[in-house]
């Protein structure tokens, strides 16, 4: 069976078409932006790449944790910046997040990204099933 993620807390992204995540038996695939859904721009509070990139991986373990799950049962993440210059300060923040590893599978993309974000993280996490 397949849930769509929408806490509260991560506001309501429905007006754009969007869900923050879905959840499946085996897997949870969660997308962390530091999207404002009032005014669909990057949220104040996202100052510097440093902060974007914490605010997405938040947002993305806000998500797991309503499955029961963390940002450790995380196995792949595909991390998008707008600028190259953003990779040094993303890399310190992610790796910040996430602790000392192992850290999960990992493509990073330089590319345009929709509003004035920066930082884009989408993570797919899976469950334990025995």
């Amino acid at each position: 069976m397949t849930r769509y993620l929408n806490p509260p807390e991560l506001g309501d992204y429905s007006a754009a078409g969007l869900s923050s995540g879905t959840a499946t038996d085996l897997f949870v695939y969660a997308a962390g932006l530091a999207l404002d859904p009032t005014t669909m721009r990057r949220r104040v509070d996202a100052a510097s790449i440093g902060d974007e990139t914490r605010i997405c991986l938040r947002n993305i373990e806000t998500l797991l944790a309503e499955e029961g799950l963390t940002l450790r049962d995380v196995v792949k993440t595909t991390c998008y910046l707008r600028d190259e210059s953003y990779r040094g300060e993303f890399i310190e923040a992610y790796r910040e997040k996430l602790g000392a590893g192992p850290y999960p599978a990992r493509c990073s993309f330089v590319l345009g990204i929709a509003s004035d974000l920066r930082v884009q993280i989408e993570a797919i996490a899976a469950r334990n099933i025995d």
